[in-house]
């Protein structure tokens, strides 16, 4: 690990803030769905949840490669879990873009509060 230099071939402090910063102001920019939505409205917000799904279980890797002492440094877990969270809003952005309102997984369902954002 002592050839692993910060924000090159490690995950840094400054990655995950700076992927916080821009998940923050898409946040800002979009219209929150009041329920679960069903992903893939557009093109671009499939191939968004697709990418989503694919980093989740990278994510999910990294937890059990962590757990074992594999994990050089204290970044990776947060930044994968924050780059996940920023392609879903991402996703919901370019539906809002295209003017196409997320499809609902339960039309009338509305999301718990502490729910409302992330998947």
């Amino acid at each position: 690990s002592h050839r692993l230099r910060d924000g090159v071939t490690k995950v840094s402090a400054a990655m995950v803030a700076q992927v916080d910063t821009v998940l923050a102001d898409y946040e800002a920019r979009i219209n929150f769905p009041a329920e679960f939505v069903v992903p893939g409205e557009t093109r671009t917000s499939a191939a968004l949840g697709l990418a989503r799904t694919i980093l989740r279980r990278a994510e999910r890797r990294a937890v059990t490669l962590e757990r074992a002492g594999l994990v050089p440094g204290e970044h990776l877990l947060p930044y994968l879990n924050r780059l996940a969270d920023l392609l879903w809003v991402l996703a919901r952005a370019a539906e809002q873009a295209e003017a196409r309102p997320a499809t609902t997984a339960r039309p009338g369902r509305a999301r718990p509060a502490a729910e409302a954002g992330t998947d």
